[in-house]
């Protein structure tokens, strides 16, 4: 079986990772290391990038042999293929004005951008808010809602979000003090300690204090950030109401970026 954790950046597909990761354990499922050709980081729990997808189901056996990999696969043309039964697609979504807030902490702590939210949102962050929504839509059009898992239901109701989770890769009967085994190696301060004694590697940055990539998380944090412009901004967003212009700004600061870098 080939478990993808896949979600718009900053939308919650870490934690999505580290919660298969130990639902993988608890249940003994003996995960095997994905080869390092099919990554362009070997310290990134993206061990299958997206260009990679069709050589490695093509030549390794995962009908015997369970793999996991995050993921952000955004294109089209890896949505839309008919994908066998064993592999195991799970999407989770943000709301998109908490995810925003994440990338702008993402931005400063990352690359060191000491700038203020304002700045941050005008320059940055309302082209991320286009491009999660095309995200989310682009994975609904292909994959549907049924293995849509909902960052918000995480912190409200993890227990019955589990068994659901748990459910999509075929683990019918788990127990409570196993969801409560997987709740407690995945709460945001024990990754973060984790992460801060060099145990994961859920991000590729290098810097001492990455473990301040793990925010929060909480939910509705972005009140604190966005004031009335912006609200007003991003609702026109949600609402497929993106000027030309700005689609074009988008195209040359997150599409042309990503060809000519080769980012995935």
């Amino acid at each position: 079986m080939l478990i993808i954790c896949n979600g718009a950046f900053k939308s919650g597909s870490s934690w999505l990772h580290a919660i298969l990761v130990e639902l993988t354990i608890v249940k003994n499922l003996n995960l095997q290391k994905v080869p390092v050709r099919y990554t362009n980081d070997i310290n990134s729990p993206t061990t299958i990038i997206e260009s990679r997808l069709k050589e490695f189901l093509t030549t390794e056996d995962y009908v015997v042999n369970n793999y996991l990999t995050k993921s952000h696969f955004f294109k089209e043309s890896t949505l839309r293929q008919n994908y066998p039964s064993d592999v195991k697609i799970l999407f989770i979504e943000r709301d998109r004005r908490d995810a925003i807030v994440s990338h702008y902490f993402h931005v400063r702590n990352r690359y060191r951008f000491k700038i203020g939210f304002p700045i941050y949102y005008a320059l940055i962050g309302r082209y991320k808010a286009y491009e999660i929504g095309v995200f989310n839509e682009r994975c609904r059009k292909y994959m549907g809602h049924e293995n849509f898992f909902y960052y918000s239901d995480l912190i409200l109701d993890f227990e019955a979000t589990v068994m659901k989770i748990a459910n999509v890769i075929g683990v019918k009967n788990i127990s409570k003090d196993e969801i409560s085994r997987v709740k407690e190696q995945t709460t945001l301060d024990k990754l973060r300690e984790e992460l801060k004694k060099g145990n994961l590697s859920y991000y590729p940055s290098k810097n001492k204090d990455n473990w301040k990539l793990f925010r929060e998380g909480k939910v509705g944090g972005w009140k604190v950030y966005f004031n009335s412009r912006q609200l007003l901004d991003i609702e026109k967003i949600e609402d497929g109401k993106f000027s030309v212009c700005s689609k074009i700004i988008y195209f040359l600061m997150f599409t042309l970026r990503r060809i000519i870098f080769r980012i995935e």
